[in-house]
């Protein structure tokens, strides 16, 4: 796809960058037109992970977005954001069938992006995951939930030593669910995003890092197969505008 620069499309203060209506089965392509000429497609996931990013009102939403927005009004880019289940968000991505990922870590579905060159941005957002379990569990944890196609760097010696196992499921509240009726131990999911999320509920919980597995840190990037000469100027925006993260950063609390 040849990136054409256009003036951005501004209704009141919002940009014009749509979000597609639901995705199809896992195996089914983009179709040429389903979206437009020269409109970069970034796949997103469909995963709550509230305040980084969620879908409201069928729209996607949230920091990552706020902040790639800034950067294509910037850049003065159109773009179409995609939301996709995991598992087929990553396999669009290594067919080449999308423009970017967001969010993306080298060490997600390594096997899926073995023998490409995939070029990731300097971090966009540090992040947190852990084994999180109810405030009131009793007893062992050993079945730990979390999203379809999710990658789990943060337990995998656990899983790999034979001390825990994974549920997937393929939703938030889904997995809350199975967490409040003790069909699963805990969640290994990001921490701020998780307990958003249950406070959230209409039955709020009230969730705690297990305290027997450290925390894992890292971070939430861009990604391209098609276009690094837009991940440079992607890096170059983050660079140039610290104030403008910054303040959105502070617009969900997040430090």
């Amino acid at each position: 796809m040849n990136v054409t620069y256009y003036g951005i499309c501004l209704i009141t203060t919002a940009l014009c960058l749509c979000t597609p209506a639901s995705a199809g089965p896992l195996s089914t392509p983009i179709t040429d037109n389903q979206f437009a000429a020269d409109t970069l497609i970034i796949g997103v996931e469909t995963t709550d992970y509230a305040p980084y990013y969620h879908l409201q009102d069928n729209r996607y939403s949230g920091l990552g977005r706020d902040i790639l927005d800034a950067f294509l009004a910037d850049a003065h880019l159109m773009a179409d954001y995609y939301p996709l289940p995991v598992p087929r968000l990553f396999l669009l991505f290594t067919q080449q069938q999308l423009d970017f990922k967001f969010p993306d870590n080298p060490q997600w579905s390594e096997d899926l992006k073995s023998g490409l060159t995939v070029y990731y941005s300097e971090p966009v957002i540090q992040v947190t995951e852990a084994v999180m379990i109810l405030n009131d569990h009793q007893g062992p944890v050993r079945n730990i939930g979390t999203i379809m196609g999710f990658t789990t760097p943060g337990i995998n010696a656990e899983i790999q030593r034979g001390e825990l196992t994974i549920t997937q499921v393929n939703s938030m509240d889904q997995m809350l669910k199975m967490l409040e009726n003790r069909r699963i131990d805990g969640i290994y999911f990001n921490t701020r995003a998780a307990r958003h999320a249950a406070a959230e509920r209409a039955s709020p919980l009230t969730l705690t890092t297990l305290k027997q597995i450290a925390p894992y840190h890292y971070a939430y990037h861009l990604s391209s197969i098609r276009h690094p000469h837009l991940i440079e100027r992607f890096d170059r925006f983050m660079h140039d505008n610290p104030e403008v993260i910054r303040a959105l950063r502070q617009s969900y609390n997040i430090p």
